[in-house]
């Protein structure tokens, strides 16, 4: 497996131990102890591996399966048998827990729970696994120590790649930029094989809940009543031949052992079928439940890729549009810095006609400005009397000014951008910083999109990987135990017919000594 089910890498004693071919953990009983400190009792079941031996509880278990879904979201962890429900409860009229065969059949599949996870590539090497094996070890402590106390609440802030030895991953997605995708969103573009992958574990998880786990149930439980019927008749029959005598009575006697028989051989092949059939097809329809949450976290994965791509495309057409803003911004500056330029150096046309300046804008003197001033003989003396000060007072803008006016407000854009910076300078202090700032947060915001994305991208890439060869085993697993769940379905009528057949022959023959006439 790619990247994130390569194991670390661990020496310790229960390690090496499960490695050996012959490596098999036995529950070897249950006893009942007290909790003081809630003040009830549990049952513990005592562990034995190699020459280790330790005990759990039911509830220490459950979160030993919890803590391989944390550590491990792409593998198919093995499942615990099914806590029992209130109507379970309410249907016995003692307390569960005191259920000795409800004990017994916790301590069968707890004991394949443990096998099963000594046997798989990664979770038989993960030292979580060896610790909750070891004497003398608080669980309690395991599960406030790393790697699990420091594993993020949801496993999409984790990256899988660039693993180290220590088995945490490195980093992870922690900022507020990275979305997390809801439960119901619909890929884009989805896998076409996983999508095949989760619609035949539906089928087969509905099929198995529905249907096969339900009518075993119903047959082993009705073969459970036969046999007590059985117990009760076989009595009936062995109360009825004290009423006869000689060879009637021994044959209604052999009757009556044969139903005894039939009785013994019923509840044997209950247990059988219980053991072989019956529990794990139970396994294999939580089994189902559990493919779909790893099918579901790998969607989850795709989903959050797509979405980083999203926001990560949004954010590039804002910080695109933000700069086309700055830079007509920053045209318009410079546009504006020129029009003050130009306005402070232009020359009045009535001024030049009236010859008061000259065509670069210098100011003549008087001599320049009126020639006849020097020059008494000037052929033009007409004389122009100077403007009033109430003339000059009403005096229209002259064109230059006019000129100017137009040049600085010469088209409606211009000023409906004027009045907008104006009306936003009115709201922003600095409109300018406002928006270079947020040019440099959609920036700062990009990289880590794309440095999110890059991770994520290689995740899913290693996580399809892994979910894919851990489907793949265990489809290999599951066909070699359906094989032996079905060979242990059919010796177990087998052996049921051949006890039944051994049995009513003797009553047949014992029946054939009853003389036609007596």
């Amino acid at each position: 497996m790619s990247l994130q089910n390569t194991p670390s890498s661990c020496n310790c004693a229960i390690n090496r131990l499960l490695s050996t071919v012959d490596a098999f953990i036995f529950i070897t009983g249950s006893q009942r102890q007290s909790d003081t400190s809630a003040g009830k009792s549990y049952v513990a079941y005592n562990i034995r591996f190699g020459n280790t031996e330790t005990k759990h509880r039911y509830s220490e278990f459950e979160s030993l399966c919890k803590s391989f879904a944390k550590l491990h979201p792409t593998v198919i962890v093995p499942p615990i048998p099914e806590k029992h429900s209130l109507v379970d409860y309410a249907a016995l009229q003692t307390r569960v827990k005191d259920d000795l065969a409800m004990v017994e059949k916790r301590k069968r599949m707890l004991q394949t729970f443990l096998n099963r996870v000594a046997k798989h590539p990664v979770l038989g090497r993960d030292h979580v696994f060896h610790r909750f094996l070891e004497s003398g070890v608080s669980w309690s402590d395991v599960l406030h120590s790393p790697p699990l106390s420091v594993l993020p609440r949801n496993p999409l802030q984790r990256t899988f790649s660039n693993q180290s030895n220590t088995g945490m991953t490195n980093p992870v997605l922690t900022s507020h930029l990275i979305p997390v995708p809801s439960s119901a969103y619909l890929l884009k573009h989805p896998d076409s094989k996983f999508e095949e992958s989760e619609q035949f574990t539906y089928r087969v998880a509905n099929y198995m809940n529905n249907h096969l786990e339900k009518s075993q149930r119903k047959v082993i439980r009705r073969l459970g009543e036969l046999a007590n019927d059985y117990a009760e008749l076989g009595a009936v029959y062995n109360g009825f031949s004290l009423n006869e005598e000689g060879q009637v009575a021994n044959a209604i006697e052999k009757i009556g052992q044969a139903v005894d028989a039939s009785y013994s051989n019923t509840g044997e092949m209950v247990t059988m079928l219980e053991g072989d059939f019956a529990e794990p097809i139970q396994e294999y329809a939580q089994f189902a439940q559990t493919i779909k949450q790893v099918l579901k976290f790998r969607h989850m994965k795709h989903a959050q890729v797509e979405l980083i791509e999203g926001s990560l495309q949004s954010k590039k057409e804002n910080l695109e549009v933000l700069t086309e803003m700055e830079g007509e911004s920053r045209r318009l500056e410079e546009a504006i810095a020129r029009e003050h330029t130009i306005g402070q150096n232009a020359v009045d046309v009535d001024e030049l006609n009236n010859g008061t300046i000259d065509a670069d804008g210098n100011v003549l003197s008087n001599s320049q400005q009126n020639p006849s001033y020097d020059n008494p003989y000037a052929a033009d003396r007409t004389y122009h009397p100077s403007p009033t000060p109430s003339s000059t007072l009403n005096r229209t803008p002259t064109t230059s000014s006019k000129r100017r006016s137009r040049y600085t407000w010469s088209g409606p854009m211009q000023m409906v951008n004027a009045v907008g910076h104006t009306l936003q300078g009115l709201i922003d202090v600095d409109p300018v910083a406002t928006r270079r700032n947020h040019i440099g947060k959609t920036k700062d915001a990009i990289v880590v999109l794309e440095e999110a994305l890059e991770l994520t991208r290689d995740d899913l890439t290693g996580i399809s990987k892994d979910v894919q060869a851990d489907l793949d085993r265990f489809q290999n697993e599951k066909i070699q135990d359906l094989k032996e769940m079905l060979i242990a379905y059919a010796k177990a009528h087998i052996r049921y017919c051949q006890q039944n057949l051994e049995s009513w022959q003797e009553v047949k023959n014992e029946i054939n000594q009853i003389p036609d006439h007596l």
